[in-house]
């Protein structure tokens, strides 16, 4: 195993560990045995690669690690959600609005001005939903052009932007501007707000219960202030600028899925407007622990000796 997955699997223990000590001083708790599967099989995808690593095959190795990270990586981010919405703080949506006033930014005519335009408002749902599709997607994506290091670095700094974006938004429970603006799910024409809606019943239960379980059949978005979606988006913008033919695609795509966020969902501006400090932060950390690269490593390489060994050749041999 080289210094990259070390460093990848350790950070994952330490979300893990960070989540895992704060817990009890919360009233959640987590349906383990709801979850077994995915973590079963985060653990076997990762002992795959390990023995991929040990065939030579360091490409498979590496697309084994970033799978084996989005299985293991979900439950404790979910969790961190729940754990900071259940700490009741006083609701501040009065405050977000008076930010958003702040920022001269009138929720009513955008909504207004993009509801009013079926390609457009069909355009941000797709962008808003493309959100697990990128975070499964990209890394593979990046791994496949060489960017091993760039790979790893944004699975460990979309977990960390999650976890961090808990911490703050325990100060900022909010039911989002749908809610709080009087809209009722269906209203609206052109635009679905359907994930505006959904997670209240989440929300509420957290916020109300004396114990509350994080099961499979629990599980939403529940953080309003910073917005988790568009800092993914940044991190996505950040993880693909390296490469010239992902970089503009990947811009556009990834601007709109961070303002689909105040369209399709919950979130005031200032969300989105929060989460870039929140995104450069978890940049500059994973720069940190994997070191600063945008530079592909030779992906062809690791593939055709991928190629080679399963071939039964050695690994030195030149079959071209």
């Amino acid at each position: 195993m080289d210094d990259i997955q070390k460093r990848f699997f350790l950070a994952l223990a330490a979300m893990w560990i960070a989540v895992l000590l704060v817990q009890p001083f919360t009233k959640v708790t987590v349906s383990y045995n709801e979850f077994y599967a995915s973590l079963l099989a985060g653990f076997l995808v990762a002992g795959s690669g390990y023995l991929l690593g040990r065939m030579g095959l360091n490409l498979f190795r590496s697309i084994a690690s970033v799978i084996a990270g989005q299985f293991l990586i979900m439950l404790p981010m979910v969790t961190a959600n729940y754990m900071a919405m259940s700490l009741n703080m006083p609701l501040a949506d009065d405050l977000l609005i008076r930010m958003d006033q702040a920022l001269g930014f009138d929720w009513h005519s955008f909504i207004a001005f993009v509801d009013a335009r079926p390609l457009l408002a069909g355009a941000f749902g797709k962008a808003y939903q493309s959100f697990l599709i990128q975070t499964a997607l990209v890394p593979v994506l990046l791994l496949f052009l060489g960017y091993h290091r760039r790979a790893h670095a944004f699975m460990i700094a979309y977990g960390l932007l999650t976890l961090l974006a808990a911490v703050v938004a325990v100060w900022f429970p909010a039911y989002g501007t749908y809610t709080v603006y009087g809209y009722a799910e269906g209203q609206l024409a052109n635009i679905n707000a359907y994930f505006g809606f959904e997670f209240i019943n989440h929300f509420e239960a957290v916020r109300s219960s004396e114990t509350f379980q994080v099961s499979s059949k629990a599980m939403s978005g529940i953080l309003t202030f910073p917005s988790v979606h568009a800092g993914v988006a940044y991190l996505l913008i950040w993880a693909t600028w390296s490469n010239i033919w992902l970089r503009y695609p990947f811009l556009v795509l990834n601007l709109a899925m961070a303002l689909s966020a105040v369209v399709n969902a919950n979130h005031y501006l200032v969300d989105i407007v929060a989460s870039v400090p929140l995104a450069a932060i978890c940049v500059v950390a994973v720069n940190c622990l994997f070191g600063r690269s945008s530079r592909p490593h030779d992906a062809s390489a690791s593939l055709q000796s991928g190629i080679r060994i399963g071939a039964g050749f050695p690994a030195g041999t030149n079959t071209a």
